[in-house]
């Protein structure tokens, strides 16, 4: 089943600017949310996805024989398999600390999929909190 629990588990700054992370553990679960997010009106550019295991790289990420989940390809910006020093810097570019980045690799080393909401006033209406300028 897929899961969206919120690795951000710290209470958000509203002056913070750092994207939404959410964990699945299914390729499905990942694509319905992504669809979701994409219904609600978030663009393609603010999602990417994040994935380590075999399975998980080729359905979504799209590494191997196995392509691209159906759909996901069309629905998100980017989509990494990226290890160790790449995928720290990649998650430092995000604003992510290095605690923070450390909880995101074992997530990912556990075979779980990673979708980063990048975009700051949309993840704050996500998120139920709106900002203010």
């Amino acid at each position: 089943m897929g899961s969206n629990d919120d690795l951000n588990s710290q209470q958000p700054d509203m002056t913070s600017q750092k994207p939404i992370v959410k964990t699945f553990h299914d390729d499905i679960g990942v694509l319905n949310h992504v669809q979701k997010l994409a219904s609600e009106g978030v663009p393609k550019t603010a999602l990417h996805i994040f994935a380590h295991d075999a399975e998980g790289a080729d359905e979504v990420v799209g590494t191997g024989a196995g392509g691209t989940l159906k759909g996901v390809r069309e629905l998100v910006a980017e989509r990494y398999n990226e290890r160790d020093d790449e995928l720290r810097e990649r998650f430092q570019q995000y604003g992510f600390d290095s605690d923070e980045i450390e909880k995101f690799e074992c997530e990912l080393d556990n075979g779980a999929i990673l979708l980063v909401i990048d975009e700051p006033d949309r993840c704050a209406d996500y998120k139920g909190k709106r900002r203010t300028p």
